[in-house]
């Protein structure tokens, strides 16, 4: 499954604790539910930020 962030971005999930994970050896692991609460909210401030900018280019 790809997330479609940044490392940068998950490696800010992890430490400010977004995102819960495992690691092994230099691998991060994390829970589905985890990674699909994630997404489900990427999702939504992606939609945001659309809507947004839509606003300020007068598209809506």
């Amino acid at each position: 499954m790809r997330l479609d962030i940044s490392p940068r971005t998950l490696q800010t999930l992890r430490d400010t604790g977004r995102l819960a994970f495992t690691r092994l050896q230099r691998k991060f692991y994390y829970k589905p539910e985890d990674v699909e609460r994630l997404m489900t909210y990427v999702g939504i401030r992606r939609k945001e930020k659309a809507v947004r900018e839509g606003r300020k280019n007068g598209n809506l």
